[in-house]
């Protein structure tokens, strides 16, 4: 059973904004290459650098599937995430981090409500 078309203008937005955040989150990982460590430890670190990635691109995924879920996990990474790093962080820091997965969050509510 099809429940989402493909045609849903919101689900669509909210997909490629997710595929385009993930691969922001790759910019973060350059900062690997500006230490002086060997070959082993800068794969590693590379590879933990990659998980954020790999989850926002698995959460559009499944969000994809099931927009309502989509909406309420985007939201409560945001929120989680602002919470966590206020004091820590500037606040163009959550701007860049947090307002993209907010935006995330809207987009997937509209694409629910588009259908119902």
């Amino acid at each position: 059973m099809q429940m989402f078309r493909s045609s849903n203008k919101w689900l669509f937005a909210a997909r490629g904004i997710g595929i385009f955040y993930a691969l922001g989150l790759l910019i973060f990982a350059g900062d690997v290459f500006t230490k002086n460590q060997n070959v082993t430890q800068a794969i590693l670190d590379l590879l933990l650098h990659f998980i954020p990635t790999a989850m926002a691109l698995f959460l559009t995924l499944i969000a994809h599937k099931r927009p309502l879920a989509g909406a309420i996990i985007f939201a409560v990474l945001a929120i989680v995430y602002i919470i966590t790093g206020w004091s820590n962080m500037h606040w163009t820091a959550h701007v860049l981090i947090a307002g993209p997965l907010l935006l995330l969050s809207f987009l997937y509510l509209m694409a629910y409500k588009s259908v119902k």
